[in-house]
């Protein structure tokens, strides 16, 4: 099992739960109002501004967290072709997971 960290600026959120909901991913932990600085630069840390990130966390099979790789690869590429090569704010982390409880 892995545990999939999907963090993203807000103004994605529609086309993320969209992948998601595409791969039959119905169980995660969503963040809202992350804020940190990155590759894409500082967040803002005022209430829904259009640069907060949001964070998604989800367990899932290690096949299906491979898919869903490169399924957020393929998007950020084409995000990045459409938007001239920009950087577009979406990084994914894996991390191994084993449920406790």
């Amino acid at each position: 099992m892995k545990m999939l960290v999907i963090v993203f600026r807000e103004s994605l959120i529609e086309q993320i739960h969209a992948l998601l909901n595409d791969y039959n991913v119905a169980a995660y932990s969503e963040l809202h109002n992350v804020t940190g600085k990155g590759a894409t630069g500082l967040t803002s840390q005022f209430f829904l501004a259009p640069a907060t990130n949001r964070m998604i966390l989800t367990a899932v099979s290690d096949q299906l967290a491979y898919r869903l790789i490169e399924v957020f690869t393929r998007f950020r590429l084409e995000q990045e072709a459409a938007q001239g090569d920009n950087i577009v704010p979406l990084h994914v982390f894996v991390l191994a997971c084993e449920q406790a409880v």
